[in-house]
């Protein structure tokens, strides 16, 4: 190697490192996590499977306002998922835009439906749990409640992400008398569930693999082709679950 090449080296390894080393803590998330998203642009993940492949097991569909419309007859034809999750709520007050009206459409069109609330770092779990439970209106035959956690900037510390986390989980089982569904990356999982909410059921995101630990769906993919919709994340049921287990 000549010298120029060891000098340019030593240059890029330290800024790189220094980055990395600065985004983490920014956005409060592991080195590793930081570094799998900057490989999913270098080497993004596999093309999804076609669906009808992975029809061995439930397989469905999540939805918000983000996919501003859904041609729900087309939906139905070509395409009809086993199940539906749809953003109904974030932090303490905000409701998805397109909730009730995709709520609506879906139980019309017989598909079982979901809700999760997105998780906000800026208010009690309490909180955001009563927003949930008032603006989902979840009910007998839908889905259990889902709840996303997710890495974020400006994070609070582990104790006070277990513990609010805890107090969100403790309302809904007293509303719905079941726990939720937790939707996560498996390095959350890892760094803040799985000692003191390993006993609950997983929702993991993972685009490149099948989850490294227990649970109920999985979501493979932000890009499969969905008739009706478009490009979506498609998710699927792990194959030694029922969904009728899943249902209130």
């Amino acid at each position: 190697m000549n010298r120029n090449k060891v000098i340019l080296l030593a240059i890029i390894i330290p800024v790189i490192s220094i980055s990395l080393l600065g985004a983490a803590y920014y956005f409060r998330a592991p080195i590793k996590t930081l570094m799998l998203k900057a490989c999913r642009i270098i080497c993004p993940p596999p093309d999804p499977p076609a669906i009808d492949s992975i029809r061995n097991t439930a397989w469905g569909i999540d939805i918000s306002h983000h996919q501003k419309s859904v041609d729900w007859e087309l939906l139905v034809e070509k395409n009809k998922p086993d199940f539906i999750f749809l953003k109904a709520t974030e932090g303490s007050s905000h409701t998805d835009s397109k909730y009730s009206e995709y709520a609506a459409e879906a139980r019309e069109q017989e598909i079982p439906v979901g809700a999760y609330h997105f998780f906000s770092y800026n208010s009690s779990g309490k909180q955001q749990a009563k927003n949930f439970i008032r603006k989902a209106k979840l009910s007998e035959g839908d889905l259990h409640p889902v709840l996303d956690v997710e890495f974020r900037k400006n994070m609070k510390n582990r104790k006070w992400i277990i513990a609010e986390i805890g107090s969100f989980c403790k309302e809904i089982k007293k509303e719905y008398g079941v726990n939720p569904i937790i939707y996560c990356e498996y390095d959350y999982y890892k760094k803040y569930l799985k000692d003191d909410f390993g006993d609950f059921n997983y929702w993991i995101s993972d685009f490149y693999r099948e989850p490294r630990c227990k649970y109920v769906f999985w979501q493979y993919t932000d890009k499969g082709r969905v008739e009706g919709i478009g490009n979506i994340d498609n998710n699927r049921m792990n194959e030694s679950e029922k969904l009728e287990d899943y249902i209130l």
